[in-house]
């Protein structure tokens, strides 16, 4: 495969991938076939499997390049050389604005892991344990007399997270609250909170 083919391959296999994410959020895994898939990206079912050898193959691609890409981010900002909360505001920004640029990903990464075989799933899941684990040592600096509790580590990062995950069962970046705006409210909601607990 020639350099310019492989790029090609590499675009067309994006495309259906964001095709195949806006169908599948709006219709469901389970309903969702692959002839849909085929159908919304203009080609034939079997030029689909030519890129995913299954329905399964095609959601791991999609939620796995979804959270590779955030954890990936959010990693860069943890490392910055800033104040803990300075990251912290930065970190919410971003999980927020990628959630909403790629709401699709984030819905199908919401509701249909459990379609995926369990190896997939767990390859999904120790990326999220990683964030979780990233957004644990922020709040540790924040308030390390709080987080010094072992048993609250990670329920602190848990709600914070569940508040921003279910956030997109609801939110459409079209509405009033930009999505800067939106994650603004939660760094303040959050943060001032935890901040001042004993």
């Amino acid at each position: 495969m020639t350099r310019e083919r492989a790029g090609d391959y590499e675009d067309k296999k994006q495309i259906i991938l964001h095709k195949a994410a806006a169908l599948i959020a709006q219709k469901g895994f389970d309903l969702a076939t692959m002839m849909d898939v085929a159908r919304a990206c203009g080609t034939s079912k079997s030029h689909l499997y030519h890129y995913f050898p299954s329905k399964e193959e095609l959601l791991f691609a999609i939620v796995h390049e979804h959270i590779t890409r955030q954890a990936a981010e959010l990693q860069r900002i943890v490392a910055q050389p800033l104040p803990a909360e300075d990251r912290f505001h930065e970190f919410i920004e971003s999980f927020m604005q990628g959630a909403a640029r790629s709401r699709n990903e984030h819905i199908m990464l919401m509701n249909d892991l459990k379609f995926l075989p369990k190896a997939q799933r767990e390859q999904i899941r120790a990326l999220e344990v990683a964030m979780t684990e990233q957004m644990e040592g922020l709040l540790q600096e924040i308030n390390p007399k709080r987080m010094a509790h072992q048993r609250l580590r990670k329920p602190y990062a848990l709600l914070l997270f569940g508040m921003m995950i279910w956030t997109f069962s609801w939110y459409r970046r079209t509405g009033p609250i930009p999505p800067r705006e939106l994650a603004g409210i939660i760094s303040e909601l959050y943060a001032n909170g935890f901040r001042n607990l004993p």
